[in-house]
């Protein structure tokens, strides 16, 4: 019997067209049902398997179309559909893993406001800022956003650069320092000569950048595709081997049923969709398979530190008095002083004034000097709290062991800001943005798990960058950085051979977030568009889920491996047994259904996979 008349004599002609090998009755509803299922559920894979032999590809698609017509021609049409349920199964997986999208970026220039005042003569007008021409002097109030790139003419201001530059304390502006646009400032007014308008602004480039290492990503092609280039191929001539040997057109396509690499095209998937499905649990939110598998190989790790290492926000470490002073009478003096401003250190002083229940009387007089400090007075006493250059200014004496202790704070990354009663230093408060509690275990157990090169990166200046630095245990750090210099510095370690990670949290990280391997985002504090730029999301932003995440991908690969394993061992052993004639048609797709059942079984395991926290890693390997 030729494989011609064999497929004439399957496809009968009659009432029952194609259900020729069932039986009238429940049998032949339950076939003509499969059948539909089959053509309904799979078109979209028979339509994807020729269009790739179209374009002269040979992927799991083509197999899969090929399995399914040889497998209806033998009149299998339950198994056929089966298949198709478990391919589509497989194919939602995909879908909910590798295609989430990200919202467009160009949210970005949400930052910056759409009018601007300009002075025009001794008028101040509003203009929209696309009318904006180069030297125009912008005007900006306080609580208002800098609209454009520019150089400071007249007034001070402590501007939160944050959003650009990551640096965790506003900056004090005055006369003659650059501005830049999407910029924030906090307190006082500034008139600003424009230098860089639209798509020349740093937060344009910005938005470039990250589009620009978004499409630098190439597409990956699939283990189970490049696999099956060869494999197809390779059944094809089994097959026809066994049909020349046997005589037999049901061995035939015995093998070609035994051989559809099903299990071998869910291996990876199911195990990222369980991986992911496990993560998602932890709060670590994972925007495609991909990421898994590169994250189980990264060996250079680059995390931003001001919202990423450290908490974002200035506060109070030490309070430091003078002679005979306590040091609760330097801080009540230092928040009454500060009690109506809104400056972001003031905050600080009064969150640990609070904290240890003073009671905080109103002052009787308040001024504040813009970019320095504040005077104020209280039932008699004079009161001024600022830097120590302000406080010289004021005629203020400032002890020798007072002035030993800002030079201590300072060589510690520190801002102190001194408190002075009656033209006298009395005490200090050191500020800094304080670490997060998990930062030091969570660098430890990356470091056991083998990330070879751990690098800080911070647009703050090295002293802070260095007492960071050395208390959390980084290799090294990298201080005073824009955002093309974080991504150079992610495209040098790339350049030189390393899967790099990028933790971070600002707009000024999207760019390296953009480029890295990995890109990881700390979404409790997290910008949007370093959301979107990001891989990875850790939405409680616990850097302890950094740990978990490296732990599960290398359980995921190892998973992925085995399932591999698996789906090939069921290959040789079905093809063998189909080979020598002892598989039916339906017992060899009850064979390779078995093998799909094994992998999803295994992937189904990591769903409950546990992975320990940084304390619990850290003590176990210590």
């Amino acid at each position: 019997m030729t494989l011609a008349s064999w497929l004439l004599g399957r496809w009968q002609v009659g009432p029952w067209l194609l259900l020729g090998p069932w039986q009238i009755g429940p049998g032949t509803l339950a076939a003509g049902l499969a059948l539909v299922a089959t053509f309904f559920g799979g078109w979209q894979r028979f339509w994807a398997g020729f269009r790739d032999v179209a374009n002269r590809r040979i992927t799991v698609n083509v197999f899969v179309t090929l399995a399914i017509f040889v497998s209806i021609a033998a009149g299998e049409f339950l198994p056929a559909a089966v298949i198709i349920l478990i391919m589509a199964v497989v194919g939602a997986l995909e879908s909910y893993t590798l295609d989430s999208t990200r919202r467009s970026i160009r949210g970005l220039l949400d930052l910056t406001p759409p009018m601007a005042n300009v002075r025009r003569g001794d008028e101040e007008v509003p203009v929209a800022v696309a009318e904006l021409q180069y030297g125009d002097i912008v005007i900006v109030r306080p609580g208002e956003r800098i609209p454009v790139d520019g150089v400071v003419t007249a007034g001070a201001a402590a501007v939160n650069q944050a959003p650009i530059t990551g640096e965790s304390m506003p900056v004090e502006k005055v006369r003659g320092h650059k501005v830049f646009a999407g910029t924030l400032n906090e307190d006082g007014r500034l008139e600003i000569r424009t230098t860089k308008i639209g798509a020349d602004t740093t937060l344009a480039r910005i938005v470039h950048l990250v589009e620009e290492a978004q499409e630098s990503k190439a597409p990956i092609q699939g283990v189970a595709d490049r696999f099956t280039v060869w494999f197809l191929p390779t059944v094809l001539v089994l097959a026809v081997i066994g049909y020349l040997t046997s005589g037999d057109v049901k061995v035939a396509v015995a093998i070609l049923l035994v051989a559809c690499p099903c299990a071998f095209a869910i291996a990876t998937p199911s195990a990222v969709a369980a991986g992911i499905a496990n993560m998602a649990r932890r709060a670590v939110l994972i925007k495609g398979g991909i990421f898994f598998e590169i994250a189980g190989r990264i060996d250079s790790l680059v995390v931003d530190k001001t919202g990423t290492l450290t908490l974002g926000r200035p506060k109070v470490l030490e309070v430091i008095s003078g002679d005979g002073v306590p040091k609760d009478e330097v801080l009540r003096l230092a928040a009454i002083a500060e009690k109506y401003s809104e400056h972001p250190l003031a905050k600080a002083v009064m969150a640990l004034a609070g904290e240890k229940a003073l009671e905080i009387p109103d002052p009787d007089e308040f001024r504040i000097e813009i970019g320095k400090g504040v005077v104020s007075s209280y039932a008699g006493q004079q009161i001024v709290v600022g830097r120590d250059v302000f406080l010289r200014e004021q005629g203020i004496v400032i002890p020798a062991r007072i002035e030993r202790a800002v030079a201590d704070q300072s060589n510690l990354g520190r801002t102190a800001i001194l408190v002075a009663r009656n033209r006298e230093a009395i005490g200090l408060l050191a500020i800094a943005d304080e670490v997060r509690a998990e930062t030091v275990d969570a660098i430890a157990a990356l470091k056991s798990l083998g990330v070879g090169k751990i690098t800080m990166l911070t647009g703050d200046n090295a002293k802070i960058a260095q007492a960071v630095a050395s208390q959390i245990g980084v290799d090294e750090f990298r201080a005073d950085l824009l955002p093309e210099d974080k991504q150079a510095a992610v495209k040098e370690m790339q350049n030189n051979g390393r899967i790099v990670a990028m933790v971070g949290d600002g707009i000024n990280d999207a760019p390296a977030l953009a480029l890295a391997d990995v890109g990881i985002v700390m979404g409790g504090t997290g910008a949007d568009v370093a959301i979107e730029a990001a891989d990875v999301t850790l939405m409680d932003g616990n850097l302890s889920r950094l740990v978990e995440f490296v732990q599960m991908s290398r359980k995921v690969l190892r998973r992925i491996k085995l399932n591999i394993f698996f789906a090939i061992i069921y290959n040789v052993i079905g093809l063998t047994l189909a080979m020598l004639g002892h598989l039916t048609p339906v017992m060899a797709v009850i064979f390779q259904e078995a093998g799909c059942v094994t992998v999803v079984l295994s992937s189904m395991l990591l769903l409950w996979a546990k992975v320990p926290g940084p304390e619990k890693l850290r003590g176990r390997l210590s």
